[in-house]
This record gives C-alpha cells, sequence and structure tokens, in this order.
C-alpha cells in the first residue's frame, strides 16, 4: 500500500514537472517585438544605463519596455520572459545599489489595491537595444492597438 502512495506521488510531480516544462517553452516562443528589435537596433545593445539618464519609461506589453534617456535616444528592453502584471497601466519600481539599471537588475510591478500600494510580480531585465525615435513611435502605436 505504500508503494502504490508513493507511485501516485511520483506521477503526480512528473505530470507537474511536465506542464511547467510545457509553460516554459510557451514562454520561450519567439517574441515579434524582440526578433523586430534586431534589425530595429541602431547600435550594439547595451548592459546598462545610468539612472540619472533615464527621464521615461513606457511599457509596451509583458515583455517589452522603452527607455528614454537623455539626450534624446530611446532603448528597447524585452524581457527573458513574459512578466505576469506587467501592462501599460501599471508603475513599475527598480532597486539598485549602483547609479545605472542593467539587465541583471529586476523590475517589480505596483499594483494598486483599493487607493493603497502592493508589491506585484518581480521580473529580470534583458539588454537595451537603443531604436530610433520613430521605430519607437511605431512600437508604442501598435500595443496601443
Amino acid at each position: 500500500m505504500r508503494v502504490i502512495g508513493i507511485t501516485a506521488a511520483a506521477l503526480i510531480t512528473a505530470a507537474s514537472s511536465v506542464a511547467l516544462a510545457d509553460n516554459n517553452a510557451a514562454d520561450k516562443k519567439p517574441d515579434p517585438v524582440m526578433e523586430a528589435t534586431k534589425t530595429m537596433a541602431t547600435g550594439e545593445a547595451e548592459r546598462c544605463l545610468g539612472i540619472t539618464r533615464i527621464r521615461e519609461m513606457k511599457v509596451l506589453d509583458n515583455r517589452n519596455i522603452l527607455f528614454y534617456t537623455r539626450p534624446d535616444q530611446v532603448y528597447l528592453n524585452t524581457l527573458d520572459r513574459a512578466c505576469g502584471g506587467l501592462t501599460r497601466f501599471k508603475a513599475v519600481t527598480y532597486k539598485t545599489s549602483l547609479h545605472e539599471l542593467c539587465n541583471v537588475d529586476i523590475i517589480t510591478v505596483i499594483d494598486d489595491v483599493g487607493g493603497s500600494f502592493m508589491r506585484g510580480a518581480s521580473c529580470g531585465l534583458g539588454e537595451f537595444y537603443p531604436i530610433s525615435a520613430e521605430d519607437a513611435d511605431t512600437l508604442y502605436k501598435a500595443s496601443r492597438e
């Protein structure tokens, strides 16, 4: 009887692992914005942006954020995975011990819960790809459709 219990637990664990692997595979599907980034990039990707350079962030969707910096540059950051709760309607915060925001840093979604704020999902940033202001506008408009 004990062997049956262990076997059932092993089957449940194996089924959970398969489901988790399927979810991770779904996260790894090619991202059309990331694919477009490769052709839009106007230079080499940067690992970090100086915090004092960042003047605005615009969330496109749950994987892509535009960073507008001084002097009039735009960077597209595509997260490694979809970030639960990250939408254009939510605020985002980050914490870093340096004066830079880097591809190893974590952003956190801020949820408005009845007038008070709560930390939501935390997600890792990707590299910062420089893109033209025109391409940024095109991506921003497409994300609003």
